[in-house]
């Protein structure tokens, strides 16, 4: 039909950064960090949209489709607390980038925990030595100390200097991979709300309307308290043969360990997911803030600690009584923070014999590759897949994945003001069964019909936040 637009789930990550809840933190997201790198999509054909601040809390969402098919789908998205606005051009000209920074460093010294001194040299140890600051690595996360309750103007101000800020990095806040944000900063607060949500449960609710497809989707989420989470999301369809599908997920998150719980009407499922991590969770915490906020001296501290490695384990459960099947997988992930992310994960699947094998690393502070190998034990096949992404600036980031499978994939994101334009590519990955023009081998050949059998697919996508 048409490429998905970012903003509705741009917005869903950003009501998670304000509610406190680490996505990352989930056997669902074991593999994530190598998967948006390695298998991270492209647009199809050509669409436009455009997401759009109604209110406080509400926002909507257009989009049409041109090519192949003309489809327009419109939504809707509620949240009980403002959440990302792209403030107007002319207030980010006025107001530069160090006045902004230097307002977040003026709220984070008020509510900083004592003891751990805010100040940042311009030629400190990290950037002496071409580490990534954290703003490099966690895009929208820099100085997440909540302000006190009683100190609204602080957290309205802090509020805006990030919106302000995340505006002038939207793109790598959209479309940089999960090694931008895989940590949540181990302050002695982060768990703490404001006051204005402390004495309601924080909630959100999405829905988008399918017109050319006579469907309509929906998800509602709601934090039953600062550590669990219900999601309910469901898929309605009419015509002929009308159909309603939903799913319900319960979650718990916690430092040390998380589990979720899922049940589909869709072959009547049910499932599990845990995964626990090992160590002491706090102290690592405690490290990559004092590293990413702290001073020059806070971060050689850091270093010298080498306190930065995380090994976790998860496993996930599931049966469907409707074809009376089942599933389990288990898996092992390290994960190694400072001063340059790494990861290596394993996860193993008993029951179908797969076995799969990723690595993750930023090379530089802007630039990271990935590679996975999947093998089964029954069939004997197997799969290499690569890729990397480089974000060149705030406004420009390129990917490119290679797989046996899917062939060479390249995506580049360019912003435009409140534009963002996406152009992506797929070639085919049997180089052997390339020729340029129809016949035998041996036959002339056109470069027309060349470039359409060597170029798979391709896809363009303007995406406009208002």
């Amino acid at each position: 039909m048409f490429t998905a637009p970012d903003y509705f789930p741009f917005l869903i990550r950003q009501f998670h950064r304000e509610t406190r809840w680490d996505e990352h933190n989930s056997y669902s997201a074991f593999c994530k960090t190598s998967q948006e790198i390695i298998d991270f999509s492209i647009p199809h054909g050509v669409s436009v949209s455009a997401g759009r601040c109604i209110g406080s809390g509400l926002s909507s969402q257009l989009v049409f489709s041109m090519i192949p098919n003309k489809a327009s789908s419109i939504g809707y998205l509620a949240a009980s607390r403002p959440l990302f606005t792209v403030p107007p051009l002319e207030s980010r000209l006025e107001a530069p980038a160090s006045t902004i920074f230097n307002d977040c460093d003026r709220i984070s010294e008020a509510v900083a925990p004592p003891g751990l001194h805010q100040s940042r040299p311009v030629d400190d140890l990290r950037a002496g030595i071409d580490y990534p600051t954290k703003s490099d690595v966690i895009d929208g996360f820099s100085d997440e100390v909540p302000p006190p309750p009683y100190n609204d103007f602080a957290f309205l101000r802090r509020q805006q200097a990030f919106d302000e800020r995340d505006s002038q990095s939207l793109l790598s806040s959209i479309r940089s991979g999960g090694w931008k944000c895989n940590w949540e900063i181990g302050n002695p607060g982060s768990k703490h709300k404001d006051s204005s949500s402390s004495a309601s449960r924080d909630y959100m609710m999405v829905a988008q309307m399918y017109p050319s497809l006579s469907s309509i989707t929906g998800s509602y989420i709601s934090q039953r308290s600062p550590s669990s989470e219900l999601t309910i999301s469901g898929v309605s369809v009419a015509g002929a043969h009308p159909d309603l599908q939903l799913i319900a997920q319960y979650a718990v998150n916690k430092r040390r360990w998380s589990s979720e719980s899922i049940l589909a009407t869709s072959g009547k499922l049910i499932g599990f997911r845990n995964q626990y991590n090992f160590g002491n969770v706090e102290a690592l915490d405690r490290a990559a803030y004092a590293y990413y906020c702290g001073s020059d001296d806070d971060a050689r501290r850091v270093l010298r600690e080498k306190t930065h490695g995380r090994f976790s384990v998860g496993s996930e459960v599931y049966f469907g009584a409707q074809d009376s099947s089942g599933g389990i997988s288990l898996g092992a992930r390290y994960r190694y923070d400072l001063p340059l992310f790494s990861e290596l994960t394993c996860v193993l699947n008993p029951i179908m014999g797969h076995l799969s094998l990723a690595w993750m690393q930023q090379l530089r502070p802007h630039f990271c590759a990935a590679a996975r190998y999947d093998f089964n034990v029954y069939s004997l096949n197997s799969e290499l897949a690569m890729g990397v992404e480089w974000q060149l600036d705030q406004n420009s980031i390129i990917k490119a994945g290679w797989s046996g499978s899917q062939g060479l994939r390249c995506l580049v994101d360019t912003r435009f003001s409140n534009m963002i334009f996406s152009l992506g590519l797929a070639f085919n990955g049997d180089s052997s069964g390339i020729r340029f023009g129809p016949g035998p081998p041996d036959m002339p050949a056109t470069s027309s019909s060349g470039v359409k059998r060597l170029v798979k697919s391709f896809g363009l996508q303007f995406q406009w936040f208002l």
